[in-house]
């Protein structure tokens, strides 16, 4: 990820530095296989920062220093050190994206490939993080953010460095550090809030890439040494701050933020302690030199061979599998290392002309993603399946669905008209609310109401009580004011006379990271609550929100859930009409790669626990229908339809998609109005 040659006062090769490298890829290969124990093996990523910082940021002050720096001279070195090992994966991505993805995979995959070609990736993946973005480690190019972080670094830091060395170079170092604070400051404060944004944007990551250059500036200058007895010390803390947080974080503790500091501040630690006994012996062991020469392309290359085997395999690897992946990828590396990276950085073209041979390519490049994006995923590969997908691409686009950061409903006409005297049937509830939308507003017209959607994602139609999602920390406040406007709103509009509360009942009492818990109050938000508390809370929030509803003189509908399943009927419709999957879940003999229309649904016991706290609930109101869609859906327990011949009724394993909303609501019945339509 870093350029290995450093113009230090000393131009050696230092070996400590790729054994440090090593130690890097090494804590994310082991991450991304799934190996338990080094369940904070992300970090690694925050190493290479470091690393990075130091090497390029003490690269450009020695050049200012003895005059020799020139903006062209740089990016040429970037060029050559990261373009061409990016172009041959992006086009191995590419390639294998065009026999193994559906057209909507492979439109996403295009403009993933887009982004990345700018170096902007990051900002896609945090525009684009969402309630249905559940399925990052799908992306082949998800890796690429971390690279993108860097070039916008280096976009920055030699127009500082210029500006400062010419205005007054004692003034470098300071800058430096304050910039530091500041971004570490920033960080800190904005993971509480924006916690997306926080792990994937520059501003919130340039304290540890910034980190890595003031040490390289203040090593240049000589503002410090250690005695040779405290560089001991200093290098097996600083070795013990590196390891520690890749064996005992979690994806529970936030990060990066603080949590990140421990290995920035050992990273500086072990580059500091280059002569020390870990710096001379364990480091510069040849295995661990090697793996660190070669970790750039190792980078590269073991996320897009995980991710291509997720897809094949609908989820996660099983561990043989995983590790001829990673064996695979050690393969590739090294091949690229040897006959990519070596050749092209050894190139003596001048800066200009060879900038503009890279520029050529990547314009050659950003044309063949855009055909992948615009095109829609070339869905003239695969008709058929792009007709089946389409169906459920509809919620993902929903205005009606409000998403994360915003607490207050879309009024607008297409959701909600405020205008006229027409009876209306309102459906108020999260994104399984919004999914069962088109079934409901078909059953409205038939009855001879209007229809009014409000809705938001992870946000259950409660009143008093809330969702909490770690990722989206936010959403908790978010979903109070969101509830309490939309009660106040359904109450006080006389044209609604029936109000449908849906949603995903049964994921607060899952009361994990990614379905999150039930919460009453804010200050004591992240503590779990027992699975009792959590019922009583959901029992009296739920007929909060239905005794003011009916006060109002409303209605109320509530719907159950819909069946959910561990197997995604997407990936099951996707093998069995993509040659190249089926052939591959063939030759592995996945069994539940077939395509027979049904599935048995996950949970079984927990969504019967939840439809039996709803039955509790409503038991004790008069005058509340409760509807249960799941006969209509499965001709037995545990087989229940996604697909109805050639409409799919799914858009992913837990929402329904438009066709299917219509299916599972053919039956319903709303209130008779006293005087119907003509």
């Amino acid at each position: 990820m870093t350029e290995r040659k450093s113009n230090a006062s000393v131009n050696s090769y230092r070996s400590d530095i790729d054994g440090l490298r090593s130690l890097a890829i090494l804590s994310v290969l082991l991450y991304h296989s799934g190996v338990s124990f080094f369940s904070g093996g992300f970090t690694g990523v925050d190493i290479f920062f470091v690393i990075s910082g130091y090497l390029i940021g003490g690269h450009i002050f020695s050049e200012l220093r003895s005059g020799r720096f020139s903006f062209m001279s740089f990016y040429q070195r970037r060029a050559k050190r990261i373009l061409p090992a990016f172009y041959v994966v992006l086009a191995f991505t590419i390639l294998v994206s065009l026999f193994l993805l559906s057209p909507y995979e492979t439109n996403e995959f295009g403009r993933s490939a887009f982004w990345s070609t700018l170096s902007a990736s990051n900002i896609l993946f945090w525009k684009t993080t969402g309630y249905f973005d559940l399925h990052s480690e799908l992306n082949p190019l998800l890796m690429t953010w971390s690279l993108g972080v860097e070039e916008q670094f280096y976009a920055i830091i030699p127009l500082l460095l210029v500006l400062l060395s010419r205005v007054r170079r004692s003034w470098m170092l300071p800058v430096i550090l304050v910039s530091c604070v500041i971004s570490f400051i920033f960080s800190v404060r904005e993971l509480g809030v924006h916690p997306v944004m926080v792990f994937y944007m520059l501003p919130a990551r340039a304290w540890e890439l910034g980190i890595g250059v003031g040490f390289a500036v203040a090593e240049r200058e000589k503002r410090f040494a250690f005695p040779a007895a405290v560089s001991q010390i200093v290098s097996f803390a600083g070795l013990a701050l590196v390891v520690a947080p890749m064996l005992l974080l979690t994806l529970a503790v936030p990060f990066p933020g603080a949590a990140a500091l421990p290995s920035v501040l050992g990273t500086a630690m072990l580059l500091a302690t280059p002569e020390s006994w870990i710096g001379k012996h364990l480091l510069s062991l040849p295995p661990l030199v090697f793996i660190g020469r070669i970790s750039y392309s190792l980078y590269l290359w073991h996320w897009p061979l995980l991710a291509f085997g997720r897809v094949v395999y609908g989820g996660a690897l099983p561990g043989v599998t995983t590790a001829i992946a990673i064996a695979m990828a050690f393969a590739a590396a090294t091949l690229s290392y040897y006959v990519v990276e070596q050749p092209f950085r050894k190139s003596k073209q001048a800066p200009a002309p060879l900038l503009l041979r890279y520029a050529a390519v990547s314009v050659v490049v950003l044309a063949a993603c855009a055909v992948l994006w615009f095109s829609h995923g070339i869905p003239q590969r695969n008709p058929e399946l792009a007709t089946l997908e389409a169906s459920g691409l509809s919620l993902i686009d929903d205005p009606c669905l409000d998403a994360y950061g915003n607490g207050k409903p879309n009024l607008s006409p297409r959701c909600y008209e405020s205008t006229g005297n027409e009876p209306t049937v309102a459906l108020w509830g999260d994104s399984h609310s919004a999914a069962l939308a088109p079934g409901i507003r078909a059953a409205a017209t038939t009855n001879g109401y209007g229809f009014d959607q409000v809705g938001k994602a992870s946000c259950p139609p409660l009143t008093g009580a809330t969702r909490f999602l770690s990722e989206h920390p936010m959403l908790a406040t978010e979903c109070l004011q969101f509830n309490r406007n939309v009660l106040a709103l359904l109450s006080s509009d006389t044209r609604v006379r029936v109000v449908v509360l849906a949603g995903f009942w049964a994921a607060p009492f899952h009361q994990t990271l990614q379905d999150g818990w039930l919460v009453a109050d804010l200050k004591h938000e992240r503590e779990i609550p027992s699975l009792d508390t959590s019922s009583k809370l959901f029992e009296q929030s739920l007929t909060a929100s239905i005794r003011s509803l009916q006060a109002a003189g409303k209605e109320v509908i509530v719907l159950d859930d819909v069946p959910i399943f561990a197997v995604d009927p997407l990936w099951r419709v996707r093998t069995t009409r993509i040659a190249a999957r089926r052939n591959l879940a063939s030759w592995l003999s996945l069994r539940e790669s077939s395509d027979p229309g049904y599935a048995s649904p996950v949970d079984a016991a927990g969504s019967a626990q939840t439809a039996a706290l709803l039955q509790q609930t409503l038991a004790n109101l008069s005058g509340v229908q409760l509807v249960d869609l799941k006969p209509i859906l499965c001709s037995a327990p545990s087989q229940c339809a996604y697909r109805d011949n050639d409409k799919l009724l799914y858009a992913d394993p837990q929402h329904l998609s438009a066709d299917g909303a219509v299916y599972a609501l053919r039956n319903f019945r709303l209130p008779a109005l006293p005087t119907a339509r003509q």
